[in-house]
């Protein structure tokens, strides 16, 4: 069938506008070559766009805070409150300048994510208290909650081979009039670095250099939840 096929396929002006002939482009797209394959890739469907989870944040001051399970990542990463948090508001910046949302517009990131990671090295009781009591001592209007339940470099099967992987949730914190309360919350966040590395971990690298791309990961994931983006950043 697809040699019959094939010579009415060449390049002589045909066009894939009927949704049962694309649904055959398809079908033959492992078999077709030159002209042919690159026609059918210049009507590619464009990629679709997802929007904002929250959309909140434009007009106001915003704080960046990250907690992580004091009783095995932050053992194992002290630094990750503090990187973690500069990630993801050194990237809603990024995203605030080139692309200009309308979701950031004139929002301000009033606090240093080092001075909110000072504030709970004072304040270790800081873990007994509810977010919504501690984000009114911040001086903000939005805070962006971080909690890292999960992160590791090595593989499960093999300590002697890496492989990066990180959950955690991310919440909203409104405060108005010194009063708090969360208004969005997304516990799905789950990477894996890099995207492809087989389940039995990678050879030929290192703890830090899984540490800051698996990091990078979850900080961008964190992100895409208050920007439009691209469907195929959240793969």
């Amino acid at each position: 069938m697809v040699t019959f096929l094939l010579p009415a396929l060449r390049c002589r002006g045909f066009r894939w506008s009927s949704p049962a002939l694309l649904l055959l482009g398809l079908v033959l797209l492992p078999t077709l070559s030159g002209c042919v394959l690159l026609g059918i890739m210049g009507k590619a469907l464009p990629e679709q766009t997802v929007p904002a989870r929250y959309t909140g944040l434009s007009g106001q001051t915003v704080a960046v805070m990250v907690w992580a399970d004091a009783t095995g990542v932050q053992i194992d990463w002290p630094s990750i409150h503090l990187d973690a948090a500069h990630g993801i508001q050194s990237k809603l910046r990024e995203a605030q300048t080139t692309g200009k949302p309308k979701e950031l517009e004139n929002t301000k990131f009033t606090v240093d994510p080092a001075a909110v990671v000072e504030y709970q090295k004072d304040h270790p009781e800081l873990v007994a208290e509810s977010i919504e009591d501690v984000a009114p001592r911040l001086g903000v209007t939005r805070l962006v909650y971080l909690e890292i339940h999960g992160f590791q470099t090595r593989a499960d099967s093999a300590v002697d081979l890496f492989r990066g992987t990180a959950t955690g949730s991310i919440k909203v914190v409104e405060v108005t009039n010194g009063k708090a309360r969360v208004v969005f919350t997304d516990d799905s966040l789950r990477v894996q670095f890099p995207k492809l590395s087989p389940e039995e971990g990678m050879p030929n690298t290192t703890d830090d250099a899984m540490y800051r791309g698996t990091l990078d990961a979850l900080t961008t994931q964190a992100v895409l939840r208050f920007i439009p983006h691209p469907e195929s950043a959240e793969k």
